[in-house]
């Protein structure tokens, strides 16, 4: 009697759920792999997007300083530009090219930037000589481990408080996953 038999044994049956196993251990492995290559994309893409916007905002804001002193909050004169290593890292007047939507009368704008709690933000005040009650906006730019800032005029210095802009500015943001980004920017009168 010599039956034929159709279908697998278990044997076949087992190797081919192993090989299945296997196959779909190494597929959910490579697509897991690869979400993760598109978050480190994502973020670090987002880090670099904040760098060129806080960079190109520093620079037109520097293009476009000012040697106006102003009054602040408390009536006190201060430098049409200013800075150093505290919190408050630099305070200039800027002027508004013509071609923008500034509908204000004045032309001129102040800046200020602040590096507080890993963040560096941007506040403008459309009216110089402030009063307390003086509305700004304020603009978080990028999260950073550290910023430093350094004025050339005859030599290097870490602050600045004078009549006059300096020459140059060097600043170096210290950024996660980037290290160092030094940017030297050329100051005009």
């Amino acid at each position: 009697m010599n039956k034929s038999v159709c279908g697998f044994t278990l044997l076949e049956i087992l190797i081919a759920m192993a090989v299945f196993a296997i196959m779909s251990v190494m597929a959910y492995s490579g697509l897991h792999v690869l979400l993760d290559a598109r978050a480190d994309t994502s973020r670090r893409s987002g880090h670099l997007a904040d760098l060129q916007i806080s960079l190109y905002l520093l620079g037109e804001d520097l293009a476009q300083a000012v040697s106006r002193p102003v009054r602040d909050e408390y009536g006190m004169e201060d430098f049409g530009m200013r800075g150093g290593a505290d919190s408050e890292l630099l305070t200039l007047t800027r002027s508004i090219p013509a071609w923008s939507s500034h509908q204000a009368g004045s032309r001129l704008q102040r800046i200020s930037y602040r590096f507080e709690k890993g963040s560096l933000y941007r506040m403008s005040w459309t009216i110089l000589d402030r009063t307390q009650q003086s509305e700004y906006r304020r603009r978080k730019l990028i999260d950073l481990k550290q910023v430093r800032l350094r004025f050339f005029d005859q030599d290097w210095t870490d602050d600045w408080s004078s009549a006059h802009a300096p020459k140059a500015l060097e600043i170096v943001f210290t950024i996660d996953g980037l290290g160092d980004v030094k940017r030297l920017f050329f100051i005009h009168d």
